[in-house]
């Protein structure tokens, strides 16, 4: 990585800085600054509260794909490398827990089925990333999820196997969260899922209502909508997919749209506008951050 990215990198905001210094620099930083930052403690905040927060899911008021909420706060705080111990956020755990049925699938309000793992997937990969990787209910998770997987190999909300492709939000999601365990990163039983993902950036068809247009490939955060971002952050966490020519030449753009190795927001959300990911004008750290994370998984 080259040093002036980096430092510049370490002259951003306490959460950023620990975010590098734990993925980037293999340290152990003190998380006591990050929780005194005013937009960190603002997001805690908000996900223990009734209107956007964890505790909020249950009236069927907070959606998968509202920014700011619950599922995309939670995303955002385990993507810095936060656990749920560090944040006091382990009640607020618990009532996720909640929604678990008896064969390991989650039904939240207001839409998320048994089998919608697309959704769920996105709360539960981050209570992965935030210390529950081996709490046994994800393993229950896990298995009723590999349970459902189509003869393709890859996942589908309807639940049959017709020989049709499987969604792509469903494989991006459910990938995310097997990716936080070794013995998955490297299973040939996921090729085919990871496959869909590189042959949908490589045929630029439409699947499932997903293309590849100019919202999928505008450098956004957080990729509410399935986009390029989350797709090669997913992507990197398996050998496979980093050793295909989809993955490099999907990299090669995003390397593309680097100035001086820094990168710009190309979409934002004002939900998120207090954050250099929420703004335009200037290179973001947080972006530039996320890229050389995908760097340096891939061996860059």
């Amino acid at each position: 990585m080259d040093k002036k990215v980096l430092d510049w990198l370490l002259e951003g905001p306490s959460w950023l800085r620990y975010a590098v210094e734990l993925q980037l620099l293999d340290t152990q930083p003190d998380v006591k600054p990050v929780l005194q930052d005013s937009s960190i403690a603002g997001i805690i905040s908000r996900l223990k509260g009734g209107s956007a927060g964890i505790p909020a899911l249950k009236t069927g008021r907070v959606h998968y794909t509202e920014p700011a909420k619950a599922y995309w706060d939670l995303f955002f705080l385990a993507d810095i490398g936060l656990t749920v111990r560090d944040l006091g956020l382990e009640s607020e755990a618990e009532d996720i827990f909640r929604f678990q049925s008896g064969n390991g699938s989650f039904i939240i309000p207001p839409n998320v089925q048994d089998n919608y793992y697309c959704m769920s997937a996105i709360l539960i990969s981050s209570l992965a990333m935030m210390g529950y990787r081996e709490d046994p209910r994800l393993g229950k998770y896990i298995r009723d999820i590999l349970s459902t997987q189509m003869s393709n190999g890859g996942w589908d909300c309807y639940g049959e196997d017709f020989g049709r492709e499987s969604c792509p939000m469903d494989n991006l999601n459910i990938l995310r969260l097997l990716g936080q365990y070794g013995q998955y990163r490297e299973n040939p039983k996921l090729h085919g899922a990871i496959d869909l993902l590189l042959t949908h950036w490589e045929e630029r068809t439409h699947l499932y209502g997903f293309g590849i247009g100019r919202r999928f490939k505008s450098l956004q955060y957080p990729a509410v909508k399935y986009g390029i971002m989350r797709v090669l952050d997913v992507l990197s966490l398996f050998p496979y997919a980093v050793d295909s020519r989809a993955f490099q030449s999907m990299l090669d753009f995003v390397h593309n749209k680097a100035v001086n190795g820094k990168y710009f927001a190309e979409a934002t959300d004002a939900a998120y506008m207090e954050f250099d990911f929420g703004q335009m004008a200037e290179p973001s750290r947080w972006l530039t951050f996320l890229i050389n994370r995908v760097d340096r998984r891939t061996g860059m």
